[in-house]
């Protein structure tokens, strides 16, 4: 009986960091930010620590999409907060972003 809630338990144990590990791919942290790039007139590209890349679709009058030499900061409760749709990205020069959707992208296939 010991032997069966033991299993039961670990089946549970693995299966909610499955879960988790799908929930974390489809969140953008702030604190996992390694640099975010224009691709065109509406659409960032936002590359993660450890790899990994998200496409952020953002307001068409973004001061960004105009200077991408700017960077953005951020004030957050958490660095562990997820970029969503709705926030402000906040320029160092002044100006937001507002984010309309974050997409995690699929990594290119290896050549």
């Amino acid at each position: 009986m010991v032997r069966m809630l033991a299993l039961a338990a670990l089946a549970l144990a693995i299966q909610s960091g499955i879960a988790s590990g799908a929930e974390n791919r489809g969140c953008l942290h702030y604190n996992d930010l390694n640099g975010i790039t224009k691709a065109d007139g509406q659409t960032l590209i936002a590359k993660v620590k450890g790899g990994g890349r998200y496409k952020i679709i953002v307001d068409a009058r973004c001061r960004y999409l105009e200077w991408p030499q700017d960077y953005f900061v951020t004030r957050n409760m958490s660095p562990w907060e997820c970029v969503h749709a709705g926030d402000a990205l906040e320029l160092n020069r002044g100006g937001n972003c507002f984010v309309q959707s974050v997409t995690p992208m699929e990594d290119p296939p290896a050549q």
